[in-house]
């Protein structure tokens, strides 16, 4: 357990050390579909989520830009490692060992309709995330919940995170 030192920073440093970031990345999907419940993207890299390494985060928003037109309901999977989720385009499968570096999981399920493309925002998830000793990055994974076969291009999703850093 971290140890907790109230008093190291004044409230005034504690409050000007918090920094709001907001992280693109661009998952790997199979272009040849995804069926239900399996997995659309494996762990992809969020690099510098936390400002020093092993840091924490609170994940306050997500915007996910579905350039493919699907709006597919997702869970986005976030994790210490880049550790494998599963196989894509097949069934979650991550070992119990492995299980335990995820540290939540968001759903997205409204999506505003852009005509040739559609987004997905949640705001104020207020998931806390920490990265692992030595590093500053997290991972997240998707997972098809939509109760049908999707599609996506390869980089046809787009997630913006927006990060509260310690």
């Amino acid at each position: 357990m971290a140890e907790t030192m109230i008093r190291k920073y004044s409230t005034e440093e504690r409050l000007g050390r918090m920094e709001l970031d907001v992280i693109t990345v661009t998952p790997t999907c199979d272009a040849s579909g995804t069926d239900d419940n399996d997995v659309l993207f494996d762990f992809v890299e969020i690099p510098y989520a936390a400002s020093i390494d092993g840091g924490a985060c609170l994940l306050h928003s997500i915007q996910l830009l579905d350039g493919d037109d699907v709006g597919a309901k997702l869970d986005l999977v976030f994790a210490t490692a880049n550790t494998a989720l599963g196989t894509i385009d097949a069934a979650v499968s991550i070992t119990d060992a492995n299980a335990q570096e995820i540290l939540g999981y968001v759903q997205l399920e409204d999506y505003f309709d852009g005509i040739n493309w559609k987004m997905s925002t949640k705001s104020s998830v207020g998931l806390a995330l920490k990265c692992a000793e030595g590093t500053r990055s997290l991972y997240v994974a998707g997972v098809n919940r939509n109760g049908a076969s999707i599609t996506q291009t390869a980089s046809g999703i787009q997630l913006k995170l927006g990060l509260l850093k310690d």
